[in-house]
C-alpha cells in the first residue's frame, strides 16, 4: 500500500513536471523575416514573450520605422511611432474573412533558417490564389493567436488560418501565387533566435503620448 502511494505520488510529480516543461517550451525569442511584394522588400522582427508580441518594421538603413505591440490574451494592438514618440490603439473593425480552400499537407521537406520544414499547399481557385507554406514545428504557439488578433486581410494570413491542426508551427517560407503560377508575394524567415525577452520591450516607452483621433 505504501509502495502504491509512493508510486502515485511519483507519477503525480512526473505529470506536473511534464506539464510545466511543456508550458516552458513555448517559443520565446526573435523571428526575423522579409516580405517581398513585386520590387518592394520590407524587413520585420517579431519579439515574442508569452501572450505578447512586439512587431518592428525595419527600414533599408536598419532603423525601426514602426512598432506594433500585440497582446493575444486581451486581443489588443497598439501602434507606436518612435519618430514622433506617439502611440495609438488600433481598433479591430474588420470582419474575419472566410474563404473556401483546399489544403494539402505533403511529406516534402526542406531546410529554411536552420529548421526542417514541411511543405503545405493551400489553394482557392475561387480567389485565384495558391500559397505554399514551408512550416517548422517548434512550439510556435503564439502565431495563430497573433494572426487572429491582427485580423489582417492579406491572403498569407487568411489562408493560414484555414488550416486545421496548425498549432505550434510557423511558416518559415510562404509563397503566394496566382493559380497560373505568377508570384504575388513572399514571406521568408532569415533568422530565429531563442532567448529570454525583457518585459519592457512589450510596453509603451516612458514619455510617449497617446494620439487621439478627432
Amino acid at each position: 500500500m505504501q509502495l502504491n502511494k509512493h508510486l502515485f505520488r511519483t507519477l503525480g510529480l512526473a505529470a506536473v513536471f511534464a506539464t510545466s516543461t511543456a508550458m516552458a517550451q513555448s517559443f520565446e525569442g526573435i523571428v526575423e523575416f522579409t516580405k517581398t511584394t513585386g520590387p518592394v522588400v520590407t524587413s520585420y522582427k517579431y519579439y515574442v514573450k508569452g501572450d505578447r508580441i512586439r512587431i518592428e518594421e525595419i527600414s533599408a538603413r536598419g532603423e525601426v520605422q514602426g512598432i506594433m505591440l500585440v497582446d493575444t490574451r486581451d486581443k489588443t494592438v497598439t501602434a507606436v511611432s518612435p519618430e514622433r514618440k506617439l502611440y495609438m490603439d488600433v481598433p479591430n473593425m474588420r470582419l474575419p474573412k472566410d474563404v473556401e480552400v483546399q489544403v494539402q499537407k505533403t511529406a516534402e521537406m526542406k531546410e529554411v533558417a536552420g529548421y526542417k520544414c514541411e511543405k503545405w499547399l493551400v489553394k482557392s481557385p475561387k480567389e485565384d490564389c495558391q500559397i505554399t507554406y514551408w512550416v517548422a514545428a517548434d512550439e510556435f504557439n503564439f502565431f495563430i493567436p497573433l494572426l487572429e488578433t491582427l485580423n489582417r486581410k492579406d491572403e498569407q494570413a487568411v489562408f493560414f488560418l484555414q488550416i486545421k491542426d496548425a498549432k505550434g508551427v510557423f511558416p518559415m517560407l510562404g509563397i503566394e501565387q496566382k493559380m497560373d503560377g505568377a508570384e504575388v508575394s513572399r514571406l521568408e524567415v532569415s533568422k530565429v533566435t531563442k532567448a529570454a525577452q525583457k518585459a519592457s520591450l512589450f510596453e509603451i516607452p516612458a514619455g510617449y503620448n497617446k494620439f487621439e483621433r478627432n
